[in-house]
């Protein structure tokens, strides 16, 4: 299944080349591009060409030191943008937030402020046109952060670390953290021995999205209404001696009548006082067409 993809991520602790990684069966990689204000993974690029070069789907992740403040939130968020618009990261890819502790960053600010100012820093990103995605550990995800309101806002677009042990060849998962809202499971940080994050997707990652374009059907004029034929007088009400009186066109009564279940040609159709009627002769022989049928 295409949701059940294995990948990497990689930052300044792994090399250049994602040969290895490719390789061993990963079909992604999410490469660190920044953190906090300043700071740009300095392998980042020939990372992500290698990515390319193994033909490997390409994401990009953003180490916080926000921490709960949002304004803050929104400064990492612009410069993280303007990295990954240099390193040409298509939009069809994700820009994950890496919030979590270390570098400072403060994961003790109250969960409501901290929940704020992570989606903050995701508005920006999706602003901008990406996809985005939230990583953090499986504790802080549960206690520090209001996941709800993030899969509320973005869908599935956790990414969750767990690890069942360090060293892993495939992800196990009866060890599997559940919770909603899961796109991606780190479940080791020494896939196959290859001192790198192993990750496992839960949803199809790369879905190219196409908008249908409905193709609306044309308007059909409706049909020129026959302005002569022939029309049937029913009978009306069982009474074969019931009979329709004639209008002249201005849609007073004549006094002249036809009888039923008889047939008529007839010469005109108009709209008099509301009512359709048919020219059946002249202008003083107009018969309401509520009493008629037309046959041909």
């Amino acid at each position: 299944m295409a949701s059940r993809q294995l990948g990497i991520d990689a930052a300044a602790y792994q090399g250049t080349s994602m040969t290895a990684y490719h390789n061993a069966g990963a079909k992604f990689g999410i490469a660190k591009l920044t953190e906090g204000t300043s700071y740009v993974n300095p392998k980042a690029h020939y990372q992500i060409k290698s990515l390319h070069t193994n033909h490997m789907y390409v994401h990009a992740y953003h180490f916080a030191t926000f921490g709960y403040n949002a304004n803050r939130a929104k400064t990492e968020a612009k410069f993280f943008v303007s990295r990954a618009k240099a390193e040409n990261i298509s939009k069809k890819r994700f820009l994950w937030l890496d919030w979590e502790s270390g570098s400072g960053n403060c994961v003790t600010g109250g969960k409501a402020a901290s929940t704020k100012a992570i989606l903050a820093f995701m508005k920006v990103c999706h602003d901008a046109g990406y996809k985005v995605g939230l990583y953090s550990d499986a504790s802080l995800l549960r206690t520090a952060i209001d996941t709800k309101k993030v899969v509320k806002k973005y869908g599935t677009c956790i990414w969750v670390a767990s690890y069942p042990t360090d060293l892993a060849y495939k992800p196990d998962f009866s060890y599997f953290p559940s919770m909603d809202g899961v796109a991606i499971w780190q479940f080791c940080d020494n896939w196959k021995g290859l001192n790198v994050d192993g990750n496992i997707s839960l949803i199809d990652l790369h879905k190219e999205t196409t908008v249908a374009h409905k193709t609306s059907k044309p308007i059909e004029k409706p049909k020129p209404e026959k302005k002569t034929g022939v029309v049937y007088a029913p009978v009306i009400n069982h009474n074969p001696n019931w009979m329709i009186q004639l209008m002249d066109i201005d849609g007073h009564y004549t006094g002249k009548y036809i009888k039923t279940n008889t047939r008529w040609k007839y010469f005109d159709v108009k709209t008099i006082k509301g009512m359709k009627c048919y020219k059946l002769g002249t202008d003083k022989q107009w018969a309401p067409g509520k009493f008629l049928k037309v046959i041909e």
